[in-house]
């Protein structure tokens, strides 16, 4: 099987202000270079320097919105692009971040890339944002598939810091999600638009280092059910970083 495009993204929280931190970071990168890529949690003033000059076969974009925050996108020179910011993402919310839509071309074929990281915590207000952000996503599939042949498809991919939380909805327990059931939830919704879930090397990314809530599933991939992907381990999506690393004392340095 030929290879087309790799791919990545990360949520690296709050990416800004600290150099060496950044240095890091870009290192990172700049080892595994993927084609196309996503950084979340971004100030661009503070990564134009280590990105250009460590990763200068990339160009980048960053969204722009009234969040201190944004998601960057970086997409190798080589590669013809078309890289724009979809702010109904946002579900109407300005500080939301919006949405990043790469559209990587070969050929007469498209791949786009839509980066993504809706709103966070558990509460009904957020878990319901969350929720909006992710119908969007598989709207913009429907509309994708209209523009390509009948019968064939988007070569769409969705993937970032979706945020699945879960629900605790106070004084309605009955309402309440666990953030499994969010994710099979967010299943059923892509599957309807003929996306699947790509399975991880370790399906808990995230961690902040203390016992509760521990290391948690809140990054995800989807991509059109047609698409195929190299394998790691029998896995699409290979995790790197802390969850490499052999015990918990390493995992916290």
């Amino acid at each position: 099987m030929t290879k087309l495009f790799s791919f990545a993204s990360w949520n690296v929280e709050q990416f800004h202000g600290q150099p060496e931190r950044v240095n890091r970071v870009v290192e990172v990168f700049a080892e595994h270079d993927p084609d196309v890529f996503a950084i979340f949690e971004v100030k661009g003033r503070d990564v134009f320097s280590a990105l250009m000059s460590r990763m200068p076969e990339h160009t980048f974009t960053i969204t722009e919105s009234t969040s201190p925050i944004e998601i960057l996108v970086g997409v190798r020179r080589t590669i013809q692009a078309f890289v724009t910011q979809r702010d109904e993402l946002q579900s109407k919310v300005p500080p939301l971040r919006p949405g990043a839509l790469a559209t990587l071309r070969d050929g007469e074929d498209d791949y786009p890339f839509l980066f993504l990281h809706p709103k966070s915590f558990d509460h009904p207000r957020d878990s319901g944002l969350r929720d909006d952000m992710f119908a969007h996503a598989a709207s913009l599939k429907r509309k994708l598939d209209k523009a390509v042949a009948p019968g064939r498809g988007a070569n769409f991919i969705v993937m970032g810091d979706l945020n699945t939380m879960g629900l605790n909805a106070a004084w309605n327990p009955k309402s309440d999600l666990e953030a499994d059931e969010e994710i099979a939830f967010l299943e059923n919704r892509m599957r309807s638009v003929k996306m699947v879930r790509l399975t991880k090397t370790h399906e808990a990314s995230w961690w902040n280092g203390k016992e509760k809530p521990g290391p948690s599933k809140l990054d995800h991939a989807f991509a059109a059910e047609h698409l195929r992907f190299k394998q790691f381990d029998g896995h699409p999506i290979r995790v790197v970083g802390w969850r490499t690393l052999p015990d918990k004392d390493a995992q916290l340095r």
